[in-house]
């Protein structure tokens, strides 16, 4: 499903986090976390959507069981870890 991480990104927004991965088909899927400040407290907070499709709690799974091949082809500093976790709890 997919092949590397690309970059990550953290915004000025208070805490959101991005991930660039690689897919299988050379398509560049961005995942957001929101962690914004103006988020905090609604159920947008701590999110993860795609650029590419919406996501469902079983996508979210699939995802990060996609994602944990990558830990060991991506340098520590890649937020990829929480991105993991955060999908794997996002329902």
């Amino acid at each position: 499903m997919f092949e590397s991480v690309t970059d990550s990104a953290a915004a000025a927004d208070g805490g959101s986090l991005a991930l660039f991965v690689t897919r299988s088909d050379r398509q560049i899927e961005r995942f957001i976390i929101n962690r914004s400040i103006n988020s905090r407290g609604t159920a947008a907070y701590n999110k993860v959507t795609s650029n590419l499709r919406s996501l469902s709690a079983d996508d979210c799974r699939e995802i990060a069981g996609a994602l944990e091949p990558l830990l060991t082809k991506t340098p520590p500093i890649h937020p990829l870890p929480d991105f993991i976790e955060t999908l794997k709890e996002q329902n």
